[in-house]
């Protein structure tokens, strides 16, 4: 087949080193500029054997197992519409290659958002919605997969597959949406979603309070948790090289609420043995919960994504001295209080970190779906980024083999 050209879906163009991912170079990469072909697009690629990868901003294109071979890097880039924004109903349906930054850009003209945050400024409501990744709203909001009520899907059959329906109460049918969140690209493309949306926040502010230690951090964490205030994040940071943990409490709501639930978090803390309560509001707060989010990224170390226990905070925090001491591997944990769920950042050798991840896979100490998403190839290479499917495996290989027949969509690069 000519390389610049695709008998279904449009021309393509020969993959170049800025295409690659994890250090493979795709054959050829597509543009569709509608879903109808993309649609064709898959199904050509299924009919001929074609391995083939979905990139939408490319922010998280490097997340999943290095692949043998890429034949078809088919990027969402040209369908980027707010399709509709029913600000009555507190609705939009959206494409799939439109960044999420523009995306409530739009909406924020009637004073309405979708309220998902992402660590990567270029991130798209297809690559959010295929890996669920979620960030400090989780606790408030919910992931993703929590805002969605319907979808329309791309098949390697060749089809267009809507799930779901256009307002909120609709319960019909099975849930394809949900489904279909997660799945990295491995069964169908995501090419539109209709989300279900929030008005935006009048006020904001942050209380930071600096824990002296793992167990004083934990015991923090369970009284907010265990308390009648209502922030909208609970975020925790701690470090290997450190005893210390920053635990973020955030209120979002009336500026009279936000002050007087700030102000009893500050009494209650500040009666503590804590090492420091303040508050944080304004550009401040912003620059703040940026950092929070995005520090975890900012280079190009290993990064695993892991859930706990909120009960079991303070065995988090001693995990990460153990894999200082034990393997040599510097740590930070990034991650959501009150719902056990975050990312872990470590530097060292890659005989270390492949011994770290090992260790929290063991669960010493209780930490489950340990998941590498960021890893130099080297590393990929000598364990499964995934990990054990456990008791999901079969449903989830049976899926696979219904949506893709011919298991050509991600190439390879998991889950399954």
């Amino acid at each position: 087949m000519d390389p610049t050209t695709h008998s279904a879906g449009g021309p393509t163009r020969p993959g170049s080193p800025a295409d690659a991912i994890d250090e493979v170079v795709p054959a050829q990469v597509a543009t569709p500029e509608s879903a109808e072909a993309l649609a064709a697009l898959l199904a050509e690629a299924a009919r001929i054997g074609q391995p083939t990868v979905l990139r939408g901003g490319g922010t998280k294109i490097d997340w999943g197992r290095r692949p043998d071979r890429v034949d078809l890097l088919v990027s969402t880039a040209a369908l980027n519409r707010v399709v509709a924004h029913r600000y009555g109903d507190l609705i939009a349906i959206v494409e799939a290659g439109a960044r999420l930054t523009d995306v409530n850009n739009v909406l924020a003209t009637h004073g309405q958002w979708l309220p998902i945050d992402s660590a990567f400024a270029g991130a798209t409501i297809g690559g959010i919605l295929a890996t669920n990744d979620s960030g400090p709203l989780r606790h408030r909001y919910g992931t993703p997969r929590d805002q969605l009520i319907g979808v329309t899907l791309a098949t390697t059959g060749g089809r267009l597959v809507k799930a779901g329906g256009e307002v909120v109460k609709n319960v019909a049918g099975f849930d394809l949406g949900k489904l279909i969140t997660g799945s990295h690209g491995s069964l169908a493309a995501i090419t539109s979603a209709t989300f279900k949306l929030a008005p935006q926040l009048a006020a904001s502010q942050t209380v930071r309070v600096r824990c002296v230690d793992g167990p004083q951090a934990a015991a923090s964490i369970a009284r907010v948790c265990a308390s009648q205030w209502e922030p909208i994040s609970i975020d925790v940071r701690a470090e290997s090289n450190r005893p210390s943990v920053d635990l973020l409490i955030r209120f979002s709501s009336t500026a009279d609420a936000v002050a007087a639930q700030v102000r009893e978090v500050v009494e209650a803390f500040g009666r503590t043995a804590a090492a420091a309560v303040d508050v944080v509001d304004g550009d401040a707060e912003r620059a703040l919960w940026l950092a929070q989010v995005r520090d975890v990224w900012a280079s190009q170390d290993l990064v695993v994504r892991c859930g706990w226990l909120p009960a079991s905070s303070d065995s988090v925090f001693s995990a990460l001295h153990e894999i200082e001491a034990q393997d040599g591997v510097r740590a930070i944990l990034v991650g959501r209080a009150g719902t056990g769920a975050g990312h872990i950042r470590m530097s060292g050798e890659p005989r270390g970190q492949v011994r770290a991840i090992e260790r929290l896979r063991a669960g010493r100490p209780r930490i489950d779906h340990v998941v590498v998403l960021r890893a130099a190839p080297a590393i990929k290479g000598q364990l499964d980024v995934w990990g054990s499917l456990g008791d999901v495996e079969i449903p989830m290989r049976a899926l696979k083999r219904a949506f893709d027949p011919a298991g050509v969509m991600n190439a390879g690069r998991g889950p399954v």
